[in-house]
């Protein structure tokens, strides 16, 4: 089969079509023939597992697709089903899916929508509800606002129902644009004061929930910007990994600061 291989030169990483075996099922995977994928930023970050070996670095980290094949142990699916999920190795004519995380597609959506769904929308809502315990009616604040995830994260948040979406970005045109998916706050990094706009916003009290998708060089003013009992959930770190921040700040508003990936999770 065909699939676009992860391949490191001189001038960096691209992508490049090749040739290789198809993929055998595991006993929890169903076998997919993909129809559309997800496209990430991350996919030309990943390291060459083994040059000399195209099978090992086929990209890809999401994908919609249809079921033509499964192992023993899968229950639930059957031939045919319309399927998206997380997965590696994507980039193919043939990809495989855990059944435990795969998900079903609905009647009214399109495999090319489906495809943009498992990651992005999986990382918004693990990082809003289930560590940023939004609730309706509060605040939220993204950092980054235009990122993939970010994206996700306005849809996410306007529709369990909160009152206030901002969010910030270096690009007004993104920003102009995030407007039509719900976006009620947009803020331009590096030009216009993001703890003063978050202020004026709330009435003085601060953002609920803030997610950081750029990390370096923003820390205290997310902080700057929280609310008494805010929780601050960093994501991404497009911006670098280290920065500082006052302790006092966080003891004083009783914020929590969380930290989120699926990297480190079992499977299960």
């Amino acid at each position: 089969m065909k699939a676009f291989v992860n391949i490191k030169g001189a001038e960096g990483a691209t992508l490049q079509m090749r040739d290789v075996a198809d993929p055998t099922p595991g006993p929890h995977d169903l076998l997919i023939a993909v129809k559309a994928v997800g496209l990430n930023r991350s996919e030309l970050a990943r390291p060459v597992a083994k040059p000399e070996d195209p099978d090992a670095n086929i990209a890809g980290m999401e994908m919609a697709g249809e079921v033509i094949g499964m192992g023993a142990e899968v229950r639930g699916y059957e031939l045919g089903d319309r399927v998206m999920s997380m997965t590696t190795k994507a980039y193919a004519q043939k990809a495989l899916a855990d059944c435990r995380i795969a998900m079903k597609i609905p009647g009214s959506m399109s495999f090319v929508d489906a495809a943009a769904i498992p990651t992005f929308f999986s990382t918004g809502h693990d990082a809003l509800m289930s560590n940023g315990q939004l609730k309706a009616g509060e605040s939220v604040l993204i950092a980054g606002v235009a990122a993939g995830v970010g994206i996700a994260m306005v849809q996410i948040a306007k529709a369990m129902g909160a009152r206030l979406v901002a969010g910030s970005s270096r690009d007004p045109a993104k920003l102009a644009r995030l407007k039509d998916l719900g976006l009620d706050l947009p803020i331009h990094a590096g030009k216009d004061d993001l703890v003063a706009a978050c202020m004026d916003a709330t009435q003085g009290k601060g953002i609920d929930v803030i997610a950081d998708n750029v990390g370096a060089g923003m820390l205290m003013s997310l902080v700057n910007s929280a609310a008494i009992k805010s929780r601050l959930i960093t994501v991404g770190r497009l911006g670098g990994f280290n920065d500082t921040i006052d302790l006092d700040k966080i003891a004083l508003k009783r914020m929590q600061l969380i930290g989120v990936t699926f990297r480190t999770r079992s499977l299960n």
